[in-house]
């Protein structure tokens, strides 16, 4: 009998975390940009027409990091890489307000394309991980998320 299997049959690890976390990364980009595409035209339904630069600039990132986080998601969760992969790189993502604007791009560059490999390591023992892994990476996620979002409305 023919069967589709949407997810990978078991967790990654070791070496090979690392591979399917670059694999996952790049689906995660793909789905974010699919949704963006999807969201952008709402633009002139919230926002008062196209001359509201600002507000349409505001819809289309909103759509962009919307879509970001939940491309990461749905990769994690087809990868089996987990939920502290997926944190890590959404709080990456949420909290490049604190640090976008003051680093030069050869460093943003540098941070983006280190992500995969940081949240794999990271995250490396796979579902025999250490009693404190998951708490550490929780907190240190959701400080980062927070000052990110509180930078954004502050």
């Amino acid at each position: 009998m023919n069967e589709i299997r949407v997810r990978l049959a078991e967790v990654p690890e070791g070496g090979a975390r690392v591979a399917w976390s670059y694999l996952a990364a790049v689906l995660g980009a793909v789905l974010a940009g699919l949704f963006w595409v999807a969201w952008t035209p709402f633009s002139g339904l919230v926002c008062s027409g196209p001359d509201d630069v600002l507000c349409v600039l505001g819809w289309e990132a909103a759509g962009g990091i919307l879509g970001g986080v939940g491309g990461l998601a749905v990769a994690a969760f087809v990868f089996r890489l987990g939920w502290e992969w997926w944190l890590i790189g959404a709080a990456v993502l949420l909290g490049a307000p604190l640090w976008f604007d003051t680093v030069p791009v050869w460093a943003r560059v540098v941070v983006l394309v280190l992500t995969p490999a940081l949240a794999a390591v990271a995250t490396w023992s796979g579902p025999r991980r250490p009693a404190w892994r998951p708490w550490a990476i929780g907190g240190l996620g959701v400080v980062l998320i927070a000052l990110g979002v509180l930078s954004i409305l502050v």
